[in-house]
């Protein structure tokens, strides 16, 4: 049995960091906020910093900063806190995200400059953070996990999601995708030490996801698939990353994808070739499932970050899970056996 990469010092240090949140007197928001800093708009920056929300004047050196809220919006059908048409600077920092299971904690819309960091999302949330047609965001050191769909959503509908980089989250238990590329092309952006396990899918590529760079992410116990590369994708550079433990570990259904940057792989930790000359890289390639018939041309004899601690789980979560299934399995035997008893 392999040993599960996820790093210890990382998870106490969100734990300590949640805990730290929960039991802080932060200010509770029961409404759904957006900011839009169109010109013209009322809802500006401006009238953000008027009501509390947020410090700063958004430049470089002084950012505006939204931190400390714990949002409560679950039975609102709307993103806890959305940010459109902005380009000034910003953080959204040490929140708390309790939202409706459609929608998300963040969602970013044709916004740039802007940085979420240290972020937890509250079980059964849609997703912590939403990219919908935004550039030049940073999303980092959140704890995305327990998600309804996703841990972080990068969306497109234009071509316009570019540029972003999701980097050194905590991305567990999402019942759809730890991350996942959604909608027209995303291109350009970079996914990289993330910690992603016990996902359906730990990373989805969706349609026409292109020329983005996946790196150095530990992706753990999927129960589907670790990697999937959907038909219309292509271009994207996928090195130095560990899977471990997945049902599937990779499916490359796409075309002109790199499974290694040209000196190094990934770790597979099914490979069984071997290492002649003992230089860290196995000597046969590694086949990635699917239709496109990529190989990772340099696989790693061992993960780069390898660590000692499992995985911790999120307490209550695995129960309702399976108290979720239950129901479900009994909904079904009810109606089935009602279908029979109505049948003349």
């Amino acid at each position: 049995m392999p040993i599960f990469p996820i790093f210890l010092s990382a998870a106490i240090k969100f734990d300590e960091k949640q805990d730290k949140l929960n039991k802080s007197a932060l200010t509770e928001i029961n409404t759904t906020i957006t900011i839009n800093d169109f010109p013209g708009s009322l809802n500006n920056w401006t009238w953000a910093k008027n009501q509390g929300y947020c410090t700063g004047t958004g430049t470089v050196s002084n950012p505006y900063v939204i931190s400390e809220l714990f949002f409560s919006t679950s039975t609102t059908m709307w993103n806890c806190l959305s940010i459109h048409h902005s380009r000034k600077h910003f953080i959204v920092r040490d929140s708390e995200f309790k939202g409706h299971s459609q929608y998300a904690g963040v969602q970013l819309y044709n916004t740039t400059n802007g940085v979420i960091t240290e972020n937890f999302m509250y079980p059964f949330t849609g997703a912590l953070v939403w990219l919908f047609n935004a550039s030049d965001n940073v999303i980092r050191n959140n704890n995305a996990s327990a998600g309804f769909f996703y841990g972080i959503l990068i969306d497109s509908a234009a071509g316009l999601t570019r540029y972003n980089t999701v980097s050194d989250n905590l991305i567990t238990h999402n019942i759809a995708a730890g991350i996942q590329f959604r909608g027209g092309v995303s291109k350009f952006n970079t996914v990289s030490d993330n910690d992603i396990f016990n996902n359906t899918l730990g990373i989805e590529m969706g349609a026409f996801a292109d020329n983005n760079t996946i790196r150095g992410n530990h992706i753990v116990n999927s129960s589907s698939i670790g990697l999937f590369i959907n038909t219309v994708s292509q271009g994207n550079e996928i090195y130095e990353n560990c899977f471990f433990t997945n049902n599937i570990d990779a499916n490359d259904n796409g075309f002109n994808n790199f499974w290694d940057n040209g000196v190094r792989g990934n770790y597979w930790d099914i490979y069984n070739g071997s290492d002649a000359n003992s230089d860290g890289i196995g000597d046969v390639p590694y086949n990635i499932t699917g239709i496109a018939g990529s190989q990772d041309n340099f696989p790693l004899m061992s993960c780069p970050t390898p660590t000692t601690s499992p995985p911790p789980g999120i307490p209550g979560f695995d129960l309702f899970l399976i108290l979720l299934a239950s129901g479900a399995s009994i909904i079904g035997i009810i109606i089935i056996s009602n279908k029979k008893k109505s049948k003349p």
